[in-house]
C-alpha cells in the first residue's frame, strides 16, 4: 500500500506543478478586491527617474510548485529607492470558492501582482533558499519607460487577470511577451540566437524531464496525465515557456534598435546567493521502475499459483481494478472536462478510466456463483467479453511504448505489464474452470 499511496501522492503533486510551476509564489495573497499595486506616498518626484530594467529567474525549490523555477521583471530607479518593483505574473488566490474543482478542470485565474523588490526577492532568498540571478536588460530609456507604461496598463485591477496556461501562458511567456511588445513598439527588435539543426526537434516533455528528473514519482506522475501533445516538436520560441530556458536565450540574445544597430540584450547578470537555507525533502527509497518490478514479480509469481490450483486470487484482482479505476477517474476527468492543456489527448485514458469498475462486482459474483457478464464462446470455451476487450487494451497501451502515438515514462512498462500479465491469468483460470463445468455436465448427460 505504501507504493501505491505514492502513486497517487505523485499525481495529486502534478497539479501543484501544472498551476504553480511557472509561478515559483504559493502565497494566499490575492483577494479579489485587494489592489496588488501599492502606493508609493513617499516618493520622491523631484529628481528626473533613472530606470533600469531586469529579467529575475528563480531557480527550482524542493517543493513541487517550485520544482520548474519562477520568473519576474523587476524595475528600478536608480535614483530613488523607493522606486523598486518586482512584477509577478505568477499568482493566484488558492481560497476561491470550489478553488479544487477549478484547479483540476484548469479554470485557474492568475493575476499580475506588483511588490517591492526587496520582498519578493527576501522571501525566496530567506524564507525558500533559492538562488536567483538577476539579468540587466540593455534598453534605451523609451524602451524602459515603454515597457513600464505597459506593466502598469496590465497591473490595474480590470486587466491584471488571466486564464493561466502552464506550457502557453504562464509567469514566463507573459514577461516575454511583454518585453518583447515594448521593444517593437518602440522600433526595436528582440533577435534570438539561432540555433543548431535539430533543437526545434526538442518536446516539451524533453523539457519537463531535465527539471523532474530528480523526483521520479513526480515525474512518473506528470507522464501519467499529459497526453501526445507534449511529444510533439516545439519551435524555439515556445520552449521559452521554462524560465531558466528564456534566461539562457536572453543571455545570447541581441537587441536590434530602429536604427540598425545590434548589441546584446544582457548588459550585466548578477547571482543573488541564498540567505536561507535550502530544505532537503526526503525522498521515497525506491523509483517507480523499481516499485513496479517488484509488482510486477510478484504478480507473475501469484499468477503462477493461482494457475496451478486453477483458482484466481480475488482479493488481488478486486484491488487492482480499484486502484486502477482511482486513476482512471482522473485520466478521465481530465481528459473529457479539463482545460488543462495536453491533458486531452492521453491514449492511457483507454486502459485507465472508471469503467474497470464493473469487474469488480463480476469478480466478487463469481467467487459463489455463474458470472452473470456476457460471454463469448472461443473454440468451444466460453470467455467475458470484458476480460478480451480488457486484454486488447492493455496490448495496445503496451505498443504505445513502439508506436510513435505517445511517449510514456519507462515505469509503466512494468506496471502495464503486471496488468496485462494478471488480465492473461485470469482468462486462462476462468477458461480452465469454464471446461471443467463442461467436461462434467458431458458426464452428467
Amino acid at each position: 500500500m505504501t507504493k501505491l499511496r505514492h502513486i497517487f501522492l505523485a499525481v495529486a503533486a502534478l497539479w501543484c506543478a501544472m498551476s504553480a510551476y511557472a509561478q515559483g509564489d504559493a502565497e494566499d495573497k490575492t483577494q479579489p478586491d485587494v489592489d496588488l499595486k501599492p502606493e508609493i506616498e513617499e516618493v520622491d518626484d523631484s529628481t528626473d527617474m533613472r530606470l533600469q530594467v531586469s529579467l529575475i529567474t528563480c531557480d527550482p525549490g524542493d517543493d513541487a510548485y517550485q520544482m520548474f523555477g519562477h520568473t519576474a521583471l523587476r524595475i528600478r530607479d536608480l535614483n530613488n529607492p523607493l522606486y523598486d518593483f518586482a512584477y509577478n505574473y505568477g499568482v493566484f488566490d488558492s481560497r476561491r470558492d470550489n478553488f479544487i474543482y477549478y484547479f483540476v478542470k484548469g479554470e485557474t485565474d492568475y493575476v499580475l501582482s506588483v511588490d517591492p523588490a526587496g520582498f519578493f526577492l527576501g522571501r525566496y532568498s530567506e524564507r525558500y533558499g533559492i538562488p536567483m540571478r538577476e539579468q540587466v536588460l540593455n534598453l534605451t530609456d523609451e524602451q524602459k519607460s515603454e515597457l513600464t507604461r505597459l506593466l502598469e496598463i496590465n497591473a490595474q485591477k480590470e486587466n491584471r487577470t488571466y486564464r493561466y496556461n502552464f506550457l502557453y501562458d504562464n509567469c514566463t511567456t507573459r514577461a516575454t511577451k511583454i518585453l518583447e511588445k515594448a521593444v517593437e513598439q518602440t522600433g526595436g527588435k528582440v533577435v534570438y540566437a539561432k540555433k543548431p539543426d535539430g533543437y526545434e526537434q526538442t518536446t516539451f516533455r524533453d523539457i519537463l524531464h531535465r527539471f523532474t528528473a530528480p523526483s521520479p514519482w513526480l515525474e512518473f506522475g506528470i507522464d501519467f496525465v499529459l497526453g501526445a501533445e507534449v511529444d510533439s516538436p516545439r519551435s524555439q520560441q515556445e520552449q521559452m515557456f521554462i524560465p531558466a530556458v528564456y534566461e539562457s536565450e536572453l543571455d545570447e540574445a541581441l537587441i536590434q534598435q530602429k536604427d540598425g544597430s545590434t548589441e546584446k540584450i544582457v548588459s550585466r547578470k548578477d547571482d543573488i546567493a541564498p540567505v536561507g537555507q535550502k530544505e532537503v525533502a526526503e525522498k521515497f527509497p525506491l523509483s517507480p521502475l523499481m516499485a513496479f518490478s517488484i509488482l510486477l514479480l510478484l504478480v507473475i509469481g501469484m499468477a503462477v499459483v493461482d494457475i496451478m490450483r486453477g483458482k484466481l486470487s480475488s482479493w488481488l484482482d478486486i484491488a487492482g481494478f480499484f486502484l486502477r479505476g482511482m486513476a482512471g477517474f482522473l485520466v478521465a476527468f481530465l481528459f473529457f472536462f479539463s482545460e488543462h492543456p495536453a491533458v486531452g489527448s492521453n491514449w492511457l485514458v483507454l486502459a485507465f478510466n472508471p469503467l474497470v469498475f464493473i469487474m469488480i462486482p463480476d469478480i466478487v459474483f463469481s467467487t459463489w456463483q455463474e458470472r452473470f457478464m456476457a460471454g463469448v464462446t472461443i473454440r468451444g470455451r466460453r470467455y467475458d467479453w470484458f476480460e478480451l476487450v480488457n486484454l486488447a487494451v492493455l496490448l495496445f497501451t503496451l505498443a504505445l511504448f513502439v508506436l510513435p502515438l505517445q511517449t510514456l515514462n519507462i515505469a509503466m512498462l512494468p506496471l502495464v505489464l503486471s496488468l496485462l500479465v494478471r488480465s492473461v491469468t485470469r482468462i486462462i483460470v476462468l477458461g480452465k474452470i469454464c471446461g471443467k463445468k463442461k467436461e462434467n455436465n458431458n458426464k452428467d448427460v
